[in-house]
């Protein structure tokens, strides 16, 4: 199973970095017991400013801030509150 979820947002001024990433977790059991992986990836940042809001993802490319609110629950509440 895998999810994209928002990090925790940092503010340094007036310009706050929301970490969106993947979390991971993998598992099976058999006669033996029981394996579990966990892991987390970042996908991108969103960065609020006085100058608005953008989104950028992992290859420092800029991307439609509206992609990530779609496909990440609770983005578009993180922003709400900025």
């Amino acid at each position: 199973m895998k999810e994209a979820r928002v990090g925790i947002p940092t503010t340094v001024g007036e310009i706050t970095i929301i970490p969106l990433e993947e979390v991971g977790i993998h598992h099976d059991s058999s006669a033996g017991g029981l394996f579990i992986y966990v892991s987390k990836e970042p996908i991108g940042i969103v960065i609020s400013s006085p100058q608005g809001k953008r989104a950028i993802n992992i290859h420092g490319q800029q991307v439609p801030l509206e992609h990530y609110v779609q496909s990440i629950k609770g983005l578009q509440r993180v922003l709400d509150t900025l």
